[in-house]
């Protein structure tokens, strides 16, 4: 460990411009109108040719020589600033940014060419950031957009079954992602058992998705990143917004307590399917709720105190023993479940007076599942839960125009218990209780990584980060090195490279491809090892300006070790002693990844396609060979479009294409005798692991937008949905059936056919 943090320490010291004593430039970036910082705001020297962009808190740092200087600030979006500033010492500098009105006559509101070669400059790879309001238009499913199902439209992000909100990265799977709200972790990111995210789009501010090239200061999962933000608050008036759909209805209120000095947002969100349908006579006694909770503090010119909350829960509560079932007959059953995530995050951010910025938060965060039934005069209780206490110190530093540095260290004390029973009544004779073994181990990060501008055609980025996990006295470290570099061909055109190692020390136990209330998240162990992962990558980006669009192709190959899968016939649920059913062996990944997206403008959306392959290979699975993995599928296309007819009308449009999933299927059945002799068994005879796949799938969601005829404070809109409009088929999920001719076939089932949906929003 003592030889890591060397090297940890050696890398940063081969650079001797580092020791360069400059004055420095520093600030934040904010919209003139909410007041809320700009995140990826850029900071341009057009005599210098050099220039930075805001991190997500709206912050800038330059180091600079002294004297005069001019210096540009930009957004898309935004109307740009020309500053001349004559320095003479360490300075801070805010600016605030004016949105652009688009009007029928201004087609196309045009990126900063500054903000745009940012993007083409940057070594980071495989990134893609979206904010709500890019988004807010596109079709979904009932009606509400959903962070989650946009993702899944982006190259090289694989979704799992119609409708769910699992996501299969560059051939990981759906816990190899790490999900952090506000900084805070999140183990479970589903509603309704997966149709919908616990995200809630009109609390959102920014949502950055990273596949490769990871920046140092993240690790903990070997597949992406999802770094989501909420909004920071109204600091000029009090604002809402919310919305009234089929399946939910919510609302956002949000301003200052204290103007220039306090701001708040609480939004909050319920499911009433059950009841819509109650309507119709038929009970489904399910709901689900979530609230965010944000509130700023601005403590001083140079320090801001930030908490943010989430809480939110899904319910099932089956009728009471004596009261009435669906058909009003009376029952004695009593059976429901409730699961539910929460999370803390406090922030302190202080700007030193250099170039440098530190931010220490505080967080917590717990995911637990409760299961509940009772039969006449017997009772049972099954639950799981893991929490998380921790703190982590980040530090920017930017000593010159050339470098800039983060580094800092992350400690969090995990809790896991899982497998809780308590059993009353006759059912003790098969369910015993019991308290679930309780496993506390402790996650610990260090990290340091440097952008460096070597000149105006390449730049690297390169870092280490060392991570380890103390658990049952056994201690687990490993070196994640972290290197990426761009190198400009042209002004609007570049070729880049990465290579990435993600340490990963927690997975999670599950039978089934849905997410379901009994998923257990476990960590490392004496004799599970932690998973790691290597991933190369290299790509070109091409800035069209004059259009306003991005493209960029990337390739990439990505290593696997130490995964985890389960023994065939694995009993899992209530299993303390589940290492006995794990295997353990690894996986490839590669493909190639072509992404199309025009930001702004009246037309706008994006197209993506990915060409992708992924194996897994265990020794005690399908005989020792190499097989696919279950979301293998070799071709994903999406285009997402969105098009302004009016001031007052929109039309927004989804295609998906993708390649049906795998599974193992059915070759025939052989007759056995039994062990006694007293009779057969029919046994089936199965094909290689995930040998077949469904029949690919494609469909097509619309959405129509028409807004109302402004008050002067209040404002509205309409929102006509179609999920499926040409009513395809999506295979869900396939059964063996006659074929009437004395044989069998396969049959593909679908979950969801056309469905209607309407929605209301306003905003006042």
């Amino acid at each position: 460990m003592k030889n890591s943090l060397a090297i940890l320490c050696l890398i940063f010291l081969v650079n001797g411009s580092l020791l360069a004593q400059k004055v420095t430039l520093s600030g934040i970036i904010r919209d003139a109108v909410t007041g809320e910082p700009l995140p990826g705001a850029s900071v341009y020297l057009p005599e210098q040719k050099a220039g930075t962009a805001t991190d997500l808190e709206g912050k800038y740092e330059l180091s600079l020589a002294v004297g005069k200087v001019t210096v540009v600030y930009s957004l898309v979006g935004y109307g740009k600033q020309e500053k001349e500033l004559n320095l003479t010492d360490h300075a801070t500098f805010n600016i605030e940014l004016k949105p652009q009105e688009e009007t029928l006559k201004e087609v196309v509101v045009l990126a900063s060419k500054n903000d745009l070669q940012e993007q083409v400059a940057s070594p980071q790879m495989g990134m893609v950031k979206l904010s709500p309001k890019q988004i807010k238009n596109m079709p979904s499913l009932g009606g509400e957009v959903d962070i989650i199902k946009v993702a899944q439209l982006l190259p090289g992000v694989k979704r799992g079954g119609e409708g769910q909100t699992g996501m299969f990265v560059r051939g990981g799977a759906s816990d190899q992602n790490l999900i952090l709200l506000d900084d805070a972790p999140v183990y479970n990111v589903s509603h309704l058992f997966g149709f919908f995210s616990i995200f809630n789009n009109d609390a959102l501010k920014e949502v950055t998705l990273i596949k490769g090239s990871f920046p140092a200061q993240y690790g903990g999962r070997i597949s992406s990143v999802m770094d989501i933000k909420t909004q920071e608050g109204n600091n000029e008036k009090i604002k809402a917004n919310g919305g009234i759909g089929l399946l939910s209805s919510r609302i956002t209120v949000q301003g200052p307590i204290q103007k220039d000095k306090l701001t708040f947002l609480v939004s909050a969100r319920r499911s009433y399917l059950d009841k819509v349908l109650a309507v119709s006579g038929l009970k489904v006694p399910y709901y689900f709720y979530d609230a965010n909770l944000k509130l700023n503090y601005k403590l001083s010119e140079k320090d801001r105190l930030t908490y943010s909350s989430y809480y939110g829960n899904d319910i099932l509560s089956e009728p009471k023993p004596g009261s009435k079932g669906t058909d009003d007959v009376p029952t004695s059953l009593d059976f429901g479940f409730q699961l539910g995530n929460y999370t803390n995050t406090l922030k302190w951010t202080h700007q030193y007076s250099g170039n440098l910025v530190s931010n220490l938060t505080l967080l917590h965060t717990r995911f637990r599942y409760q299961i509940n039934g009772q039969f006449d005069e017997n009772a049972v209780h099954i639950g799981s839960f893991i929490e998380d206490v921790g703190v982590k110190l980040d530090y920017d530093y930017a000593p010159n125009a050339k470098n800039q540095l983060r580094y800092g260290i992350s400690v969090i004390n995990h809790s896991f218990r899982p497998n809780i029973v308590a059993a009353e009544g006759e059912i003790t004779d098969l369910l015993k209780s019991q308290e679930g073994r309780q496993l506390n181990p402790q996650e610990m990060g260090v990290y340091a990584q440097n952008q460096f501008n070597m000149n105006r055609h390449l730049t690297v980025d390169y870092g280490l980060r060392v991570s380890g996990m103390l658990t049952q006295g056994k201690t687990y470290t490993g070196l994640e090195p972290r290197l990426s570099a761009s190198y400009q061909l042209s002004e609007n055109s570049s070729i880049k490279a990465g290579y990435s190692r993600m340490y990963q020390y927690l997975h999670l136990v599950s039978s089934s491809s849905v997410m379901l209330p009994t998923d257990l998240w476990y960590p490392v162990t004496r004799n599970v090892k932690p998973q790691f992962a290597d991933q190369f990558a290299a790509g070109y980006t091409r800035n069209f300006s004059q259009v306003n669009t991005l493209f960029s192709a990337e390739v990439y190959y990505k290593k696997l070790n130490r995964l985890i899968e389960y023994k065939e016939g694995a009993v899992l649920l209530l299993n303390d002693d589940y290492e006995k059913e794990l295997l353990h062996g690894k996986g490839e990944a590669y493909g190639a990844e072509f992404f199309l997206h025009k930001t702004e403008g009246r037309f706008n959306g994006w197209a993506s396609y990915s060409l992708s392959w992924a194996t897994r290979q265990f020794d005690g699975l399908n005989q020792g060979k190499t097989f696919f993995a279950k979301y293998d599928r070799r071709h994903d296309f999406s285009l997402a479009l969105n098009y302004e007819i009016s001031k007052r009308l929109s039309i927004s449009a989804v295609w998906v294409y993708a390649t049906g999933q795998r599974f193992t299927g059915r070759l025939g059945q052989y007759v056995a005798p039994k062990p006694s002799y007293s009779g057969a068994d029919v046994l089936p005879i199965y094909t290689g692991r995930n040998e077949l796949k469904f029949s690919p799938s494609h469909r097509l969601d619309l959405n129509l937008v028409l807004k109302n005829k402004p008050a002067k404070k209040f404002q509205s809109e309409w929102c006509f949905g179609a999920y499926n409009v040409y009513n395809q088929t999506q295979p869900y999920r396939v059964k063996v059936v006659e074929n009437g001719k004395g044989g069998y076939k396969y049959s593909q089932t679908g979950l969801f056919g056309f469905i209607p949906s309407v929605a209301y929003n306003f905003k006042f």
